[in-house]
């Protein structure tokens, strides 16, 4: 009579508990160097930003044509490649969230790659500031928006070709529908008393129209694309 034949059971492995443990420890204390190293600030990607709080924001102002004019984010420079185009470099912008400049201008300095000017001073508008402040209220760090500036299609002038050339220089005196030129905005409408030369701001304009008598300027920038890149809440 056959019988069945018997299959010697398999013994179970035990786990190494001391083994396991160790490993863990050795993990957790990993994590803690390197927690370390980065302090308190990587909190800060998992808050939103509050009124009153610090940011460091990067930004680039497109005008109408969607041309970047300034900004603080290198490749966008790099991917214009157009000498033509005045696009202006500048460092990533302090502003306290959802907290008013107070300022009517407010200049940031620029370089432009495609010159030998050096540093100069570009003139935001407070409420374009002021747009940016508001509107990285709850964003956290490393998040982007796209903002629109309702209006920047009100920022024209129109003026004669003689004042156009006095402002500009001889060198625009021919330029056509959608070219830019360099405007200077002073941070004091009245002359002051003393002689003292007012502080001039750059700022670039597009040309909206244009006949043999007389030229439309456009100084708003309609388009401002921005990214928290540092939250202070402290």
């Amino acid at each position: 009579m056959k019988g069945f034949r018997h299959q010697p059971s398999e013994k179970k492995e035990e786990k190494n508990w001391t083994k396991i443990g160790i490993v863990a420890i050795c993990v957790l204390m990993a994590v803690f160097m390197v927690v370390s190293m980065f302090g308190m600030s990587w909190l800060n990607i998992f808050t939103q930003a509050k009124p009153g709080n610090t940011a460091l924001v990067d930004f680039t102002f497109r005008d109408a044509q969607d041309r970047p004019v300034v900004t603080s984010v290198l490749s966008v420079i790099t991917k214009a490649q157009d000498p033509k185009v005045m696009t202006f470099k500048a460092n990533p912008l302090p502003v306290r969230v959802n907290v008013s400049s107070g300022e009517d201008l407010i200049p940031i300095q620029v370089v432009n790659p495609y010159n030998e000017y050096g540093v100069m001073e570009f003139g935001l508008f407070g409420p374009e500031v002021d747009m940016i402040s508001n509107s990285i209220a709850g964003m956290g760090v490393g998040e982007s928006k796209v903002l629109t500036y309702p209006y920047a299609g009100q920022m024209s002038r129109k003026m004669s070709i003689e004042q156009f050339v006095n402002i500009t220089g001889e060198s625009y005196a021919n330029v056509q529908k959608g070219d830019q030129v360099p405007l200077a905005f002073i941070d004091q409408p009245q002359i002051p008393l003393d002689n003292t030369t007012p502080t001039s701001y750059l700022r670039t304009a597009t040309v909206v129209d244009r006949d043999a008598s007389n030229i439309t300027l456009n100084y708003g920038y309609p388009t401002v694309e921005i990214t928290l890149t540092k939250l202070t809440t402290s």
